[in-house]
This record gives structure tokens, C-alpha cells and sequence, in this order.
């Protein structure tokens, strides 16, 4: 009896260690640039690529994240938030779940995401006058790559792309221009974007 708690006790010094390093909690900060939502993928990617001013026509967009790594297997949280000059705001929050591949201190992610989208803010488009709903919740789907670098101590910096699908779009009535006319503002589309990251290992 006491050479198998042995034995149990030797096994568990070992195993200790391995799966504390197997699980890796991150939090992490992000900025870039989002476009504007277009009607399908390639409409974005094409809208980006004729664009003469990229950051003029783009909206910057902040958040954060936090990733569990579950030796290869990640889930987390996402939320962000876009902000630009005469147009609508967005708002996303959403899940993570996908892999994780860390080789030396280069480590890719591969995930996707879903939550809500939310669509605010529609007054300050300057051809509204008035709106019939101050935002719109919108249910989206996604894909998220990216990769990230260890730095010295817990930091870490790395790159995120990113592309989201609204499942659903939204027409919201509106009262546009000067003389007061009805009109629509339609909410939904797919979103593309790319951000730096800056995280913290827990």
C-alpha cells in the first residue's frame, strides 16, 4: 500500500508540472482598422484593394480579448468597438473557440467566433435626421487568424486578421435630407479587418 501511494505521489510531482504549462491564459489588448460592412467577403476584400485612402475611408476599431489555451485548444471572449466620423458605431461580443499552434515563441491561432453585433449611433450620418431605433442588435459569425510573438517576461505582440458575416441584415425607417423625406438604413453585411495585439500571459 504505501509503494503505490508512492508510485501515485511520483506520478503526480510529474504530471503536475506538464499540465500547468499545457494551460495558458492570455489577456490581451488590440487597435487597427475595420472596413465598412459590404455585401459579401469579396466585395469587402475588392472595396479595400480600390480604396484610395485606406484610414480615411476605414473605422478604427480597439478591444480586447482573453484566451485559454487548453494544450492546443483555445476558447475565449472578444469585444470591440469601432468609432469614425459621420457614420454608424459598431459594437461586437462574441466567443472564441479553435486552435492554438505554438512553436518556440511564435505562436498561431486559428479560431473562429460568434455573438452579437451591434449597429448605434445611426443620427450621426449627417444626411439622418431622425431614426426610428437609436441601434440595432444583429447575430454574426466569424473567422479569426492570427499570430503572436512572446516578448521578454509575459508580453506578447502579434497580429490579428479578422472577418465577420451578420447572419441576418436589418432595414431601419430613417427621415434623410433637408425636406424631411422617409427613407431606410440598412444595417448588416460582412466586415473585414486587421488589428495589432499586445497581451499579457497569466
Amino acid at each position: 500500500m504505501r509503494r503505490t501511494m508512492g508510485v501515485l505521489a511520483a506520478v503526480a510531482l510529474l504530471v503536475a508540472p506538464a499540465a500547468a504549462r499545457a494551460v495558458d491564459l492570455q489577456v490581451e489588448g488590440f487597435y487597427g482598422l475595420e472596413r465598412p460592412p459590404s455585401t459579401s467577403f469579396k466585395a469587402s476584400v475588392a472595396g479595400t484593394g480600390s480604396a484610395s485612402n485606406l484610414l480615411n475611408t476605414s473605422l478604427q476599431l480597439a478591444g480586447g480579448d482573453i484566451l485559454l489555451n487548453l494544450n492546443g485548444l483555445e476558447l475565449g471572449a472578444i469585444a470591440d468597438v469601432t468609432f469614425g466620423h459621420n457614420t454608424a458605431s459598431q459594437t461586437a461580443i462574441g466567443g472564441l473557440a479553435g486552435a492554438a499552434i505554438a512553436v518556440g515563441p511564435t505562436k498561431l491561432d486559428l479560431l473562429a467566433e460568434a455573438g452579437g453585433h451591434r449597429y448605434g449611433n445611426f443620427v450621426s450620418n449627417p444626411d439622418v435626421v431622425t431614426s426610428s431605433s437609436s441601434n440595432q442588435w444583429l447575430f454574426y459569425v466569424g473567422l479569426r487568424p492570427g499570430i503572436s510573438f512572446k516578448l521578454e517576461g509575459p508580453l506578447t505582440l502579434g497580429l490579428w486578421a479578422f472577418v465577420r458575416w451578420d447572419v441576418t441584415s436589418q432595414n431601419v425607417p430613417v427621415t434623410v435630407g433637408n425636406a424631411g423625406s422617409a427613407g431606410s438604413y440598412k444595417l448588416g453585411g460582412t466586415t473585414i479587418g486587421a488589428t495589432v495585439r499586445l497581451g499579457f500571459d497569466l
